[in-house]
């Protein structure tokens, strides 16, 4: 199974495919979408909807894993994400992806075993996790990839309960 995991955002969005097989997860492949803030704002989620698009066309993954929204005391700010979280949505839904949103303390937690853990931790875990040191550097990648992980130890401990 291919899973592609999401760290949303309107600037920059990390995503990172793994392949599944039992107990063991490896890394495909990983980058980010980056739209320029002197672009229009709805230039902006075109962009992120068009490289999602041409990402999952590419690498045609199995299961499409996205970050909640984070609201937090700007509203404006999380409206804004959003919007971005639903232009990369709707490049799964229309090519038929099944989605699955989680919330960044459940990531954490499945990742690190602690809620509030920093992105650092989550890195740190992700690459252990995923055995290689060949991950770029970006925290929003490492994000997306523990988004990515977290589905897989969802559904596993689904299954484990049947």
């Amino acid at each position: 199974m291919k899973i592609l995991g999401v760290d949303p955002g309107l600037n920059t969005t990390g995503y990172g495919l793994i392949k599944t097989s039992k107990q063991h997860l490896n890394f495909i492949t990983a980058g980010t979408i980056t739209t320029k803030t002197s672009h229009p704002f709805p230039k902006r989620l075109e962009i992120l909807y068009s490289n999602m698009s041409d990402i999952i066309e590419e690498h045609s993954p199995d299961i499409f894993a996205i970050e909640e929204t984070f609201v937090n005391i700007n509203a404006r700010s999380s409206l804004i994400l959003g919007h971005a979280r639903g232009a990369l949505i709707l490049a799964a839904q229309i090519l038929g992806i099944p989605i699955y949103e989680y919330a960044t303390r459940l990531i954490k937690k499945s990742i690190t075993g602690n809620g509030a853990a920093s992105k650092k931790q989550v890195k740190y875990m992700v690459e252990h996790l995923l055995e290689t040191n060949n991950i770029p550097k970006s925290l929003d990648i490492s994000d997306a990839l523990a988004t990515a992980i977290t589905f897989f130890n969802q559904h596993k401990f689904k299954e484990l309960m049947k």
